[in-house]
């Protein structure tokens, strides 16, 4: 009996190691345990909302220098309560038929607003001959001349029998994910589709850190599983990756045992940055090439204590990060869009040498007044302005700088 009671305890005192290791930083993050949530009045922004049926549900958003155009992906957040894979809403039925990438032209004021064009998509095919995108990530390349514009979203589109056209059951299957690539220009009307890819390995992906149109890394939030319990546990066991596609060799997984990777992105610097929502901070990656096989190499740990979605870089190659004060509020949010007041903030991260990072917070919404439940946050290093839109948010908002 002493044997066995000693075993059990031992056993039991692991077991508490074990979870204490995999739920602290969630749990914390989740609760915003610790942290101090301040108003938007203790920084040096004025903020307002734009409220527009087409810039609904904005998850993420990139900004081409060249043309002076804000790309966001949006849709409708009635919609994301019945689709949205990557929080394993799974009624196809009730998928929005108005997700669209909306150019802004944020030169160009009308009120307390800005020109904007919803683009059409001629050529894509969608899923089944419905031309519809379903929208997650997004992101693009300017070429150097200006001329033209390279965009790359993540679509999680609904799976379908491949003979007679109809959907399948979502919760057996899972989304049928590709990254889709368009082309456009300055004042874009339209965006012309120049191809898909798909794959296997795409199977939770979330967003993109594009080297060009047909090179790019992606993160699979909750790795290889789509659907069922392992889609829900697997963040808290790492099981997320940032995978790499090529357009001649395909996709592959490059690198593993991520804990909810989410909006990654390329620095000015040629590094990948790869922020995490289920254990807060940043990874930075060098990618590798020729015969090291596009590969990640871990150069830095940043060590922002917050849940974190989307990264973005400025123009002078500052990265910007979306994050939650309080984690589980977005969740809640999702519930209910329409009326919901999530806290939001953004932190700056500056490169001050080779591995050397200071991050600061630059704004923070701590009673919900006036930002979305922020997934995305664009600076524009010409004006100072701040961008935010939420994946489940009715309006998108924009901060100016206070003289």
């Amino acid at each position: 009996m002493g044997f066995i009671l000693q075993t059990s305890i031992i056993f039991t005192v692991i077991l508490g190691v074990a979870l204490q290791l995999v739920l602290k930083d969630p749990i914390w993050l989740g609760l915003g345990i610790g942290k101090e949530f301040q108003p938007l009045s203790d920084f040096p922004y004025s903020c307002r909302r734009i409220e527009d049926p087409r810039l609904q549900a904005c998850e993420d958003m990139w900004l081409s220098e060249a043309t002076r155009q804000l790309f966001l992906a949006c849709s409708d957040p009635l919609s994301r309560q019945q689709w949205l894979p990557n929080a394993q809403h799974m009624n196809a039925s009730g998928r929005s038929t108005r997700d669209a990438v909306i150019a802004l032209d944020i030169d160009s004021s009308q009120g307390d607003a800005f020109e904007y064009r919803v683009l059409e998509t001629p050529g894509f095919t969608g899923t089944a001959g419905d031309g519809l995108l379903q929208l997650v990530g997004i992101t693009g390349i300017d070429a150097p001349k200006g001329d033209k514009v390279e965009i790359l979203v993540v679509n999680n589109g609904p799976s379908v029998d491949p003979v007679t056209g109809n959907l399948l059951d979502q919760k057996i299957v899972g989304a049928n994910s590709t990254i889709e690539v368009f082309e456009t220009g300055p004042k874009a009307m339209g965006m012309k589709h120049v191809r898909t890819f798909a794959s296997a390995n795409i199977s939770t992906p979330n967003n993109l850190a594009a080297l060009s149109s047909e090179e790019f890394y992606f993160t699979n939030a909750n790795g290889p599983h789509k659907v069922g319990l392992q889609f829900f546990i697997g963040p808290l066991m790492g099981d997320g990756d940032v995978s790499f596609c090529s357009a001649s060799k395909g996709c592959k997984r490059v690198s593993e045992r991520h804990r909810m990777p989410n909006g990654l992105v390329r620095g000015l610097d040629g590094l990948i940055y790869v922020p995490s929502s289920m254990a807060g901070g940043v990874q930075v990656f060098e990618a590798l090439s020729g015969n090291d096989g596009n590969g990640l190499k871990k150069v830095a740990d940043i060590p922002v204590p917050y849940a974190i979605d989307n990264l973005s870089v400025d123009g002078k190659g500052d990265v910007y990060a979306a994050i939650f004060p309080r984690g589980i509020e977005i969740l809640q949010a999702a519930k209910d869009p329409l009326n919901a007041r999530p806290k939001s903030a953004a932190v700056r991260i500056r490169k001050e040498g080779e591995g050397v990072y200071v991050w600061e917070k630059i704004i923070e919404d701590g009673l919900g007044e006036v930002l979305p439940g922020s997934t995305t946050v664009v600076h524009d290093a010409k004006t100072g302005r701040l961008f935010f839109g939420g994946v489940t948010s009715p309006f998108i908002a924009v901060c100016e700088p206070k003289d």
